[in-house]
């Protein structure tokens, strides 16, 4: 099925040129992305004023609805999506499972959700609830907890989120409810995602932007790797390939590519997804140039691995709702 031909009437043969790396001939499936209508909810990250590891969020603040995000997708044959949050209002997270819940009623995408819940939330549980209760696409949930020294770097002030003994007590619930959990962290605190990883074994986690590898700007991955390598022993964790922008805005597949090596080898492609991260990724380039460049670093793969870090691995994962 394709969604974006589903949507919008337009013929495979109308799509993209040839070349397997930007036609349709490229299957996707998109687990990681956001939707946003400003008018009428509220974004803290974005607005004005608010420090951002993106630099100038200005080129994104605006609506982001399904005919953006699908324009965007146009040269893809686009197979769903999994919607995480998007930095919606902390005081009202459920709306966004809401809001984003009518969009798949009324365009049939996106296919999943990751809402967003605090897990040192003494109200964890009853947030929890009160997402599955607004969509039955809930498929997991996310807490952000990347603490890093450099503050321009850091999204969250604490830094020991994944050793809160509330924090864990939470934690655990998730298999109760039968939900995996998406974070996103950077490599100094992979080892404390591996203890949590370790013990809770039966709970999928998922890192989101490859693991925030700041030894882009740095030149110095030996941290990351390390981290990686760890976490690559946990056989529920996974790893979405994403987000490089945000630390290298300028990012090309020769800065890249040696990275998603090293995850193929730790993690193999059936834990491994390529993700767009749009409409942040798109304040760096297009979604068109970095699948086609996420093609070229694994284009020596075989075309099962391929499709596994294209699309499988994240439907099997996800478990997404197609609409009839």
């Amino acid at each position: 099925m394709n969604i974006r031909n589903e949507i919008v009437g337009v013929e495979t043969s109308q799509v993209g040129p040839s070349d397997e790396r930007k036609s349709s001939r490229l299957k996707i499936f998109d687990p990681h992305h956001h939707l946003w209508n400003l008018e009428e909810n509220r974004y803290p990250w974005l607005e004005p004023g608010t420090p951002s590891i993106v630099g100038d969020p200005s080129p994104i603040r605006r609506n982001y609805l399904v005919a953006d995000y699908l324009a965007d997708a146009a040269q893809f044959d686009l197979l769903g999506t999994v919607h995480l949050d998007g930095g919606f209002d902390p005081w009202n997270p459920v709306g966004e499972t809401r809001f984003v819940h009518k969009l798949h009623e009324r365009h049939g995408f996106p296919n999943a959700i990751v809402g967003q819940v605090e897990l040192d939330n003494p109200k964890a549980v009853e947030l929890i609830n009160a997402h599955m209760a607004a969509s039955p696409l809930l498929r997991g949930v996310r807490q952000i907890v990347a603490w890093h020294q450099d503050p321009r770097l850091r999204y969250v002030e604490r830094s020991d989120y994944l050793r809160d003994e509330r924090w864990l007590r939470n934690f655990a619930k998730l298999a109760d409810f039968g939900l995996s959990f998406d974070t996103q962290v950077y490599p100094h605190q992979m080892g404390d995602v591996a203890a949590v990883a370790g013990t809770h074994s039966e709970t999928p986690i998922v890192i989101n932007q490859a693991g925030m590898p700041d030894g882009l700007r740095t030149g110095d991955l030996s941290a990351w790797k390390a981290g990686m390598r760890a976490l690559s022993a946990c056989h529920n964790v996974y790893v979405k390939i994403s987000g490089f922008g945000m630390l290298l805005p300028g990012w090309t597949v020769g800065d890249v590519k040696p990275l998603i090596a090293e995850l193929v080898d730790l993690f193999g492609p059936t834990r491994l997804m390529f993700a767009s991260n749009f409409p942040v990724d798109k304040l760096f380039r297009s979604f068109a140039d970095i699948y086609t460049d996420y093609f070229e670093c694994v284009h020596w793969l075989s075309p099962e691995d391929r499709e596994a870090m294209f699309s499988a691995t994240a439907i099997s994962l996800y478990r997404p709702v197609f609409k009839a």
